[in-house]
This record gives structure tokens, sequence and C-alpha cells, in this order.
């Protein structure tokens, strides 16, 4: 018998299928979702996810190289002025801590901390939900050691490799230091600056599969490339001498009451710096305390400034070179060149001499001398020789960072500017630029290229070799000869006469620049230079001598001639110079 459905129980049928179908719609939505993110988990992310995983079971990391270390010879032997020393980092676990007052009581005398140093840590100590506070950085390994025998419960330290400069007079100006550009360890300034490239080395790498314990397995992939270490250099300075002129300009400028000083010690034959010394500098360990930043320029190189009437000897040799005159060519000395809508050019002694020879003009430094010399030589040729002689442009020291100076003025129109310049003023340049000028005279008119870095190694092996360098033939041999001569006798009968040294000829310049003020007035603050080379017979050194607004003497005669005199005494005694005066 066929069952019939009512109305109310059809109703119920329906209303199940309905509910079956809602549900069944939820399941495949659902299923239809995990699958959507299987395919992105597994194919659309599938790189990340390798990686991910690679990363937590493999050792990837860099391995750093050992920076290269810097050089000076005595001797012979090598002596390190910049390397790497291990120091050490002091921390506390807090949590770990059970007696803070033993702890305080024990570092303090350690670590020589003062009362509020002592206090500070106190508080530190006392935070016992810290697991970690920092204590002291750059601590020696002896100090550690001496902790470490202590045996504090949650104290502890770690190495760390800083920049080690071992030699004070070397300071920041000549090294540079290793300071940061972001967040990477970088040379900057001087020779850590201008090698950092070759002292950084190569950084290597390591690649390897781990295992659950992180240590690394020996079965898998391994990929390892050594790190490179770093160059090192050796520098042409010797120590013996750099230490000694440290000291004598570091003691001048406090005598004279001067602001700075600097003194740079040549090779004339070669172009090698020997010793280049700078005050005030900086301790490129702790090169963040500086009160300016202009401490990191080093004056040698990168304060340009007007040479005053050292620049006379440049002058007279290109009218030499020219023959334009000779040693013996004489003018008349008024006193003043007078100007057309101009002040006159005076003497510094503000006196006429008369009749003057070329020589005379040197030894007395007479403006009037300089301008009569520039005016036979013309300005196109001048401005030609002082170019040859390199100044205007960069000598290409390995330091950083180097001024070129300026003779812009020589290209204005109008005769003055040459006058001027022809006594050192209207121009600039470095102490750099002017100890080579006058090596070149030294050095029978050529021009060599200096340099301060003899030598690059690695791994103790020389891989390269600096060779000396002439960059060209400024003056002809006889010039060079004449004008030799003329500067032997400033310091034998002129205002040079205290740079000399007992037993031998030494030939130099005197030079009292004024300095201009920011209206280009010239006021009463000074520049005293002297530079000179010696012995007369064999040439084995120049010299610069340079002393910023000193107040206690008035002339270079009477501050950087003297302590001239008093390094080429030390030098010729240190070589062992036979004299050549009898």
């Amino acid at each position: 018998m066929p069952v019939v459905l009512g109305r109310k129980n059809l109703y119920r049928v329906d209303k199940k299928d309905g509910r079956l179908k809602v549900l069944g719609s939820v399941f495949f939505l659902l299923a239809f979702i995990i699958v959507c993110r299987l395919f992105f988990l597994q194919v659309h992310n599938h790189d990340f996810y390798i990686s991910l995983s690679e990363r937590r079971s493999d050792i990837s990391r860099e391995l750093r190289p050992v920076r290269g270390s810097i050089y000076v010879k005595e001797n012979e032997k090598l002596y390190h002025i910049v390397t790497n020393k291990d120091y050490f980092t002091l921390f506390a676990d807090p949590r770990e801590i059970e007696n803070v007052s033993r702890v305080v009581d024990t570092l303090t005398p350690l670590l020589s901390f003062e009362e509020e140093e002592w206090k500070d840590l106190a508080k530190k100590l006392s935070k016992k939900n810290d697991p970690y506070e920092q204590i002291k950085k750059k601590i020696p390994k002896e100090v550690i050691d001496k902790i470490d025998e202590e045996n504090l419960k949650g104290i502890h330290s770690i190495s760390e490799t800083y920049r080690y400069y071992t030699e004070t007079d070397f300071k920041g100006q000549l090294t540079g230091f290793l300071g940061f550009d972001k967040d990477e360890r970088v040379g900057q300034y001087g020779l850590e600056g201008h090698f950092n490239k070759e002292l950084s080395g190569t950084v290597g790498y390591l690649e390897s599969v781990k295992d659950a314990s992180g240590l690394p397995v020996t079965v898998g992939k391994r990929s390892l490339v050594k790190p490179v270490n770093g160059n090192d250099l050796v520098l042409t300075i010797d120590l013996t001498v750099q230490l000694k002129v440290c000291e004598i300009i570091k003691n001048s400028v406090q005598a004279f009451e001067a602001s700075g000083g600097t003194v740079i010690v040549q090779n004339p034959k070669t172009g090698a710096i020997i010793a280049m010394c700078s005050v005030p500098d900086f301790d490129p360990e702790k090169y963040n305390a500086v009160e300016s930043v202009s401490l990191y320029n080093n004056p040698a190189i990168f304060n340009a400034y007007e040479p005053g009437s050292v620049f006379k000897a440049i002058t007279m040799a290109a009218g030499l070179d020219l023959g334009v005159v000779e040693p013996k060519t004489t003018y008349e000395d008024t006193g003043e060149v007078k100007l057309i809508g101009r002040k006159p050019i005076r003497n510094s002694d503000l006196q006429a001499h008369g009749k003057q020879t070329m020589v005379e003009v040197l030894e007395k430094s007479l403006n009037t001398g300089a301008v009569f010399v520039v005016e036979k030589i013309g300005k196109s040729n001048f401005q030609k020789y002082v170019k040859d002689f390199g100044f205007g442009e960069l000598s290409g020291i390995e330091l950083d960072f180097e001024s070129a100076g300026n003779i812009s003025s020589l290209e204005k129109r109008g005769q003055i500017y040459t006058l001027t310049a022809s006594f050192g003023q209207g121009i600039t340049a470095t102490p750099l630029q002017l100890v080579n000028a006058f090596s070149a005279i030294a050095n029978g008119g050529s021009l060599m290229k200096p340099y301060i870095v003899d030598e690059i190694l690695l791994d103790g092996v020389v891989v390269q070799k600096t060779s000396p360098t002439v960059l060209r033939q400024v003056l002809n041999t006889r010039a060079a000869a004449l004008i030799h001569g003329m500067l032997v006798s400033v310091v034998e009968n002129g205002h040079g006469k205290k740079a000399g040294v007992d037993g031998y000829y030494i030939a130099g310049k005197t030079g009292t620049a004024q300095l201009s003020n920011n209206s280009g007035e010239y006021g009463e603050d000074t520049i005293h230079t002297f530079i000179g080379y010696g012995p007369s017979s064999d040439v084995e050194f120049t010299i610069l001598v340079k002393f910023e607004r000193p107040q206690a003497v008035r002339f270079s005669s009477d501050s950087a001639a003297p302590i001239f005199g008093q390094i080429a005494q030390f030098l010729t005694q240190y070589y062992q110079i036979p004299p050549d005066k009898k």
C-alpha cells in the first residue's frame, strides 16, 4: 500500500535536504580554501619556505679577515705603529648575582671606578629581572684575568678586537682612524682612509648543514671561502726621526705661544717622507673625543696658506732658469713699488736699501726685489713655473685628505696678482707642496713625487714596492746650482743665520706671512715658515718648519729658523754625515 506523505511530513523532508545542501556547501568551501592555501604555500611560496628551512638547518656566516698593520722602520727593523689588539667587554646578568655589594666592592678598584661609576654599577646589578647589563668596554686582558680570579657569579666577559695605535707621536692625523660608516667599521682620514680597501682584506663565508643541536654535520652540502687578510703597510717614516721632530715641534709651539705647528722631513733625492708631525693632534683611539672634526685633517697636506717670503726662492729660481737674472744682477731698491690706484708694495722692514744684487734680495728678503724679478719673467712664464713646481695641484701622496692650494689669482687680469704672488701673497700652498718644491731645487731641478708608503705586504711578502718617480725637470742644472748657492748665502749671511749648523753648509729661506681677515685686509697675526736643506755638498734632507700665529716672537728668523737648525743638527748626527765646511 503506497505511503502518502502529508503536507507536514513533506515540509520536514524539504527542510532536511536544504540543511544538507548548506552543510555540503560549507564543507566544499572549506575544502576549496584548504586546497587554495596548500597551493599558495607549496607552489606560490615554495622558494620562501625552502629558504626558511635552509636557514634553520644551515650554518651561514661571514668570516672576517684580519685588518692589516702599519709599520715603520728603524735601523732596517720593522715596528708596528698600528695593529690589532683584543680587549674585553665586561657585562652582568643581575638574575645570577647573589651579593651586589661584594661584586661592587670587588670590581671598583679593578676597574678604577669613581664614586659616580660604582653607584651606577650598583643600580645596574640590582635589576633582578634584567638578563644583561654592560659594565665597561675595552678592558685589557690582564684586568679580566684578575676579575676571573674572584669567581664573581653573574659577571661575564666577551673578547672584541680593536685597532691599537702603539706610538703616541703618530697620533691621528697621519694614521687616520677606524670609525663607523653606518654599521660598518671603515678607515677614515690619513693612511687608514686612503688604504681602507687594502687594509680591510676580503670577507670569507661558511655555509654548512647543522644538526638539531646546532653543530655542523660532516655530510651534506658545505661551502667555505676563506677570508683574505688585509695588506700591511711599511712606511718611509723613520721612527727615531719622527719621535724626535714631534717632540721638538710640540715643545716649540708651547714656547712660541703658537696656535699650531708643522714639521716635514723629506728625502729630496727620492721624494720619500721621513717624518711628518703637526700640533695640535688627536688620539685615534679616542677620535670621537675631539672638540672639532677639523682636527682630523692633516695640516701638512690639507692646510693651504699664503707662504710669504719663502716663495721668493721659487720666483728667483724661475728667473735664473729663464736667464733674465743672474745672482749678481742688480736693481735700485727704493723701498717700495708704486702702483696705479693701489697701495704701494713695500719691503717688510719699510726701508730702502739702494743698489742690491739678487743674492741680497734673498738674504734681506726684499719684496721689491721679488717684484723686479717677476716683471722680467712675465705673467705667463711665472704661472708656468708655479705650476711646474707642483703648486695648484694635488701631489698624490697616499694620505686622506689633501688640498691642492689655490693659485687661481694668477689667471686674473691685471699685473698686481703676479707681483704679489712673487713674494708669496695672494696664492696658497700646503706645507707638503712647499717642501717638495725646495726638494726639487736641492735635487738639481728634478721634481719628485712625494710618497709615504715604501712597501705593501701580504702575509709578510712584498706585493708592491714604491719606486722614486721623477715628475718633471723644473729647472736646468745650472739654474738649480745657482739658486742653491744663493740659498746657502741666506743662511750664512742673511735672515736665516739661526738655521745654520756648525760644520755644514745649509741652504734655506725664511718666511713671515701676514694672515688676511674676512675683508681681505692683512692683520697682525702671522705664519712663520722656514724651508731648507743640507748638507750643501750632498743633500740628504729637506725640512719645513711652520708655526701658526706665534705670539712670543715676531719673525720666522727667530722661531722657525732656529728650530730648523735644531732638527738639521740632529739629522746630521743621526745619519753620521761628515762635515762639509772647513
